[in-house]
């Protein structure tokens, strides 16, 4: 945003810091000044009108041409198939660690109890 759309975005009432005040006495705001009405033309709207449902927006259909879409789909395969494995690969480390540690409870309750 450039200082020419900042410009014309905020208001030119605004209050203008007149003085620097140390931390012990920081200003505070005491007096709210309401923003003052415009004087808009009243709209009245028929009631069938503003009843009426808003037509939807046709939809108009985006096709890849198909050169386009191998190209992307072998990008897409090129890059991401190696994040891919290598996250198929910690996955069932993981899970081969969580099997592991809970392998010896799951025999204890297959198993009957010694007598």
């Amino acid at each position: 945003m450039s200082t020419n759309d900042i410009d014309q975005a905020l208001p030119h009432d605004l209050p203008v810091l007149t003085e620097v005040v140390s931390d012990d006495d920081l200003p505070t705001l005491t007096d709210i000044v309401e923003a003052p009405e415009a004087d808009a033309p009243a709209i009245e709207l028929d009631p069938v009108v503003a009843a009426a449902p808003l037509p939807l927006a046709e939809e108009i259909p985006f096709e890849v041409p198909p050169q386009l879409e191998a190209h992307l789909e072998a990008l897409f395969m090129q890059r991401l198939l190696p994040r891919l494995e290598a996250a198929q690969r910690q996955a069932i480390a993981q899970t081969w660690d969580e099997l592991k540690d809970e392998l010896p409870q799951l025999v204890r309750d297959i198993l009957p109890p010694r007598s």
